[in-house]
């Protein structure tokens, strides 16, 4: 008996399924109050500067108020008075004439600006004046909070298939109040901030878990129905948010009374019940039995609740939405329903982008028609996700389409900040999204009717259907074809031990391929290859990988040169010193083609006839800065640029330090890439943690720029062995099926420490102070080392079959597979590798001493080469499209995590070698369109720029898994050290590519374009690796003509 077939027995839908979605109806809807709050307490009054400014203690102070408007603030082209600029000086004139196109003495506002307190009494932009330059960080709370969301996704859904449903629900509501509660009493806006992606964090939890809990408690054919029910919560919610937002006009306040019904769910918490579901898939019989009897008990088996409908009443577009829903789910199915409402949605915001915007009746209610049929497509995804996984991971399952979905939620506020390159942009973009999520739903499968599946294999049967399992026989067969029945009577495949190769003759003569020819994966199987002891190294490694992208990133911020003009203090004559510093300016310094001030060239004495025309500076001699610089004050406290004035003619000096690290890089590849091949990698690490520290806070004291040059070049040199070596120790404990999966946890250590950077750098102004914060975490690193095990492969590869008997055992107990002990025993190992002495030792000359392995190095080497040029070359721009550094660089690393997700999927859907050559190709592609957008349109060079960064993202991932696969064990690191060295030749060049822009301005992307392509092109030649073991020694590259075996 499966269970859904227990729940029609105790009825699936009764009183005890609808006392549990209304317990849990309270604090899901606050859910759509906190997802919804930005529109209410991110709202931006009517505002104009504060003219106190202006106040000369007579004629100003005797106007009214809309008189002192006119005469303080100049007039749009609408006719509306500036909310960002005010005049420097009062106009009286203007109160007699309306027409302020004369008067250009403006400037920004002085004093802060006033706000219209008649609708909110306070909001964010009032609060922390979030407007004019800082217009976007009102905007960002929105992201911010969903990032959150996004984040905590996938570490409830963990949670909650580790622990229970209910246990993580309850969780979730202590934490959410408690950041919550603590974001209304926000003393400054980075305060708020981190708390509301905190918020969002355990929202999530609430979100994903009582979802799951419901669907798991309900039966098959009231599953439509109760999907229907449980998102109702969020059109209440979200109801009920208008009307509290329009009485409660202070965001403190609305925060508090939003975030309140928590309490009660608090209280409530100890009716709901844990999931039966999953207590029988831990197990746990009892405890589920208990909840079965008491959901037995609640339903009265001898009632009829079929005629149970509650009916709910409600006055937004969401009602009818949710009625159709429960209509088309029953007749239609899952799958057809979520793509018409998607498909639909599009259509609706397609109409909309031809409806003339005075029009707004007809907007509005076409509008209104396309947020009904979204919200029909979320209610029916929820509901369509909950049965498309097995209750063994379920949770992950929500908790990662969560996480997805929170992503596109991140991103929708910043769609929209696309209006200002063209109005219809944003809807473009919904469209198109809306069109394309309908025509993937169609590859989905109808879960109409069906059981709810409680393991993986119920998803993966019949295997074989799919291709996979036939194929995995195949393979079976042809690695164990080597070993024939003693009568060569005709092998039979055993698929139902597919895992154990085994494989029977006609004659009934049983045999294990694994008996006859021993590999490393054998092994792994049996210690299992991907566990605790995995999962230690990874873990371990993730602290000193974090450290990688900030030093290599950290130029962006420690070579910045702010805005900057010539020292004029040897102009001084005393009539210059009378001057304010804007005139100052005028009459010593010439203005370049954009009529902005030279920022490298001054006139040798005073102009002071500029000071009637300060236009007319054309044909009167100028010369170089004098007495040095004059740097605008910003949040910079300190660069290289401002330390050492590496400008105007040293500024290929601030450019140059990039490309020095990089070379120390370059060679610390080749280097680091022998010592561990030749001392292990265990040891070679500790080195690269040592030097790398040492020399990176050395750097950090430098008094000159050659010392700061050298000490950059050896720390690039010392931590190039985190990466290589890390990196292949991880890939080589790892089991087949796991490497890929491992390939992106790696990487990930990369985004996350390129997203932390730019918050790193704007709290740490000064670049010696920031260079020892990103060096900072490798002490820790040195202190757990000691629990870095050393590669097995490479010590029975050298000969050292007891120490690496030592590691297995200890692998072996932690992964709690302790009874395959026997099956470790140093004669077991020797049978590893047979066709090369293990006492030789291997060099870089290896690489090319045979013809297939020279072909296979020179590949590698070129597409190592164009994909860290690409990458680094689109990384290393972020002050190239007019945007802020810090956002730009923050959503540079943010775009990663999709396109790690995106390379984990496809890793093993379409192989290392297809996604080498389609994320290269996109990346060129993105380069080219760049070229073809003016540079006016900032925002969506930028766009482009970051989409071209998450597949140069992609590209990067997958050139790291792929190269650890393709090199044999005997010369991995060396190989791994030669791609790494060729991979930062790409880096050190990068920065004087895009020096070039002084030749053209698309010169440089131009050339990162053609780089892409080629190494896409070049990637095609290579061969597969995906569901092969990897090659042990070079013999193996050679016999197997580059194509590895099964």
């Amino acid at each position: 008996m499966n269970f859904d077939s227990l729940l029609s027995q105790i009825k699936g839908f009764g009183k005890f399924q609808i006392a549990l979605i209304l317990i849990q109806t309270i604090s899901r809807m606050t859910l759509p109050c906190h997802f919804l709050l930005n529109n209410f307490i991110t709202e931006v009054p009517s505002h104009h500067c504060d003219l106190g400014a202006l106040d000369d203690g007579g004629t100003f102070r005797n106007l009214t108020a809309a008189q002192k408007v006119t005469v303080g603030v100049p007039a749009l082209p609408d006719g509306t008075p500036s909310v960002c600029r005010m005049f420097s000086e009062p106009q009286y004139h203007l109160l007699s004439m309306s027409n302020t196109s004369n008067v250009t003495d403006s400037v920004q506002c002085q004093s802060g600006w006033v706000y219209d307190h008649s609708t909110f009494k306070s909001t964010l932009a009032t609060e922390w004046d979030l407007v004019c330059g800082k217009k976007w960080m009102n905007k960002a709370t929105a992201t911010i909070l969903f990032v959150g969301v996004m984040c905590g996704a996938p570490l409830f859904g963990y949670l909650s298939d580790r622990f229970g449903r209910r246990k993580t629900l309850l969780v979730s509501y202590l934490f959410t109040m408690v950041f919550a509660v603590l974001s209304s009493f926000s003393t400054s806006y980075v305060m708020f901030s981190i708390m509301r992606f905190f918020t969002g964090v355990t929202l999530s939890g609430i979100s994903v878990i009582s979802l799951v809990l419901s669907v798991e408690w309900i039966g098959i054919e009231h599953r439509t129905l109760a999907g229907v029910l449980i998102s109702l919560d969020w059109t209440i919610g979200s109801w009920l948010l208008t009307g509290i937002g329009y009485f409660v006009n202070e965001w403190r306040m609305l925060i508090l009374v939003v975030t309140s019904p928590l309490l009660f769910s608090i209280l409530t918490w100890w009716w709901l019940p844990e999931s039966a579901r999953w207590l029988l898939a831990h197990g746990k019989s009892d405890a589920a039995h208990f909840y079965i009897l008491k959901c037995a008990k609640m339903n009265n088996r001898t009632e009829c609740l079929d005629a149970i409908t509650p009916v709910f009443v409600f006055t937004t577009i969401e009602m009818p939405g949710k009625i159709m829903v429960y209509y088309f789910l029953l007749k239609m199915g899952r799958r057809l329903s979520q793509a018409g409402s998607l498909m639909l949605t599009g259509v609706c915001i397609f109409i909309n982008l031809f409806i003339p915007k005075d029009q707004w009746i007809a907007r509005t209610v076409m509008a209104v028609l396309g947020k009904g049929l979204s919200e029909a497509s979320f209610t029916i995804m929820f509901l369509y996700t909950s049965e498309l996984y097995p209750t063994v991971v379920r949770q992950n399952g929500l908790g990662y389409t969560s996480f997805v979905a929170r992503l596109g939620v991140s991103i929708a506020p910043l769609i929209l900040l696309l209006d200002e390159v063209w109005h219809l942009l944003p809807s473009v973009i919904y469209c198109v999204v809306a069109v394309g999520a309908s025509l993937v739903t169609m590859l989905l499968p109808e879960t109409m009717n069906a059981r709810l599946p409680e393991l993986i294999e119920d998803v993966e049967e019949p295997r074989c259907s799919f291709g996979f399992g036939e194929l995995h026989c195949v393979d079976l067969v042809a690695s164990c074809s080597n070993y024939p029945c003693s009568d060569d009577s005709p092998i039979i495949v055993n698929s139902q031990n597919l895992e154990n190769c085994e494989v029977s003759c006609s004659t009934g003569e049983t045999t294990r391929a694994r008996e006859a020819a021993m590999k490393f994966e054998d092994i792994l199987s049996d210690v299992d290859g991907f566990g605790r002891f995995q999962w230690m190294i990874i873990l371990i490694s993730f602290l000193s990988r974090f450290t990688l992208p900030c030093h290599f990133l950290l130029i962006n911020f420690i070579a910045v040169a702010p805005a900057h003009y010539c020292d004029l203090s040897s102009l001084e004559d005393g009539d210059f010193g009378n001057l304010s510093l804007e005139q100052r300016l005028v009459v010593g310094v010439p203005l370049q083609d954009d009529g902005a001030p030279s920022s490298c060239r001054m006139f040798p004495e005073p102009q002071y006839q500029l000071l009637l025309n300060s236009s007319n500076s054309s044909g009167l001699h100028a010369v170089e800065c004098q007495s040095g610089w004059v740097y605008e004050d910003t949040r910079l406290k300190s660069t290289l640029a401002t330390e050492w004035d590496l400008v105007c003619d040293k500024r290929g000096k601030g450019k140059a330090t990039a490309t020095i690290f990089f070379i120390g890089v370059m060679f610390g590849a080749m280097t680091f890439g022998s010592l561990s091949d030749r001392f292990g990698r265990r040891t070679t690490l500790l080195v690269s943690y040592v030097s790398g520290m040492l020399f990176g806070l050395a750097s950090a004291f430098s008094t000159s720029y050659v010392m700061f040059a050298v000490l950059r070049f050896f720390t690039g040199l010392g931590i190039t062995g985190i990466v290589i070596v890390s990196t292949v120790l991880s890939v080589e404990w790892v089991d087949i099926e796991h490497r890929k999966l491992v390939g992106v946890l790696d990487s990930l250590s990369w985004t996350f420490g390129s997203t932390i950077l730019p918050a790193i750098a704007y709290f740490v102004t000064d670049w010696r102070l920031l260079t020892i914060s990103i060096t900072s975490p490798l002490a820790l690193a040195i202190l757990i080392w000691r629990w870095i095990p050393e590669s097995a492969r490479w010590l029975i590869t050298k000969g050292k079959l007891e120490q690496a008997q030592g590691y297995l055992e200890k692998c072996a107990k932690m992964n709690q597979r302790g009874e395959c002990a026997h099956l470790l025993e140093a004669e077991t190992l020797s049978s590893i590798v047979v066709t090369e002495k293990k006492s030789r030792s291997y060099s870089y000359l290896d690489l090319v001493r045979t013809p297939r392995m020279r072909r296979l190095a020179l590949r590698t080497g070129i597409v190592w080469f164009c994909v860290a040029a690409a990458y680094y070359g689109i990384s290393f721009n972020i002050s190239g499209f007019g945007l802020n550094i810090y956002l730009t660089q923050f959503t540079y690393g943010l775009i990663e995590l999709p396109a790690k997700v995106m390379v984990y999927y496809l890793l093993d859907k379409i192989g290392r070698r297809r996604n080498q050559v389609g994320a290269l190709l996109l990346v060129g592609l993105c380069l080219l369109i760049n070229i073809l957008i003016p540079k006016d349109m900032s925002t969506i060079r930028t766009v482009v720029a970051i989409v071209g960064k998450g597949f140069s993202a992609a590209a990067f991932t997958t050139i790291v898994l792929y190269s650890s696969e393709l090199y044999p064990t005997v010369i991995r690191q060396n190989g791994m050290g030669y791609n790494s060295f060729m991979a930062r030749i790409g880096v050190a060049v990068a920065p004087l590519i895009l020096l070039l822009d002084e030749v053209w301005q698309h010169l440089p992307q131009l050339i990162l374009c053609s780089v892409a392509a080629l190494g896409g092109l070049v990637a095609w030649t290579l061969p597969e690796t995906r569901k092969r073991c990897l090659p042990e020694t070079i013999e193996d590259i050679e016999r197997q003509g580059g194509r590895l075996s099964v």
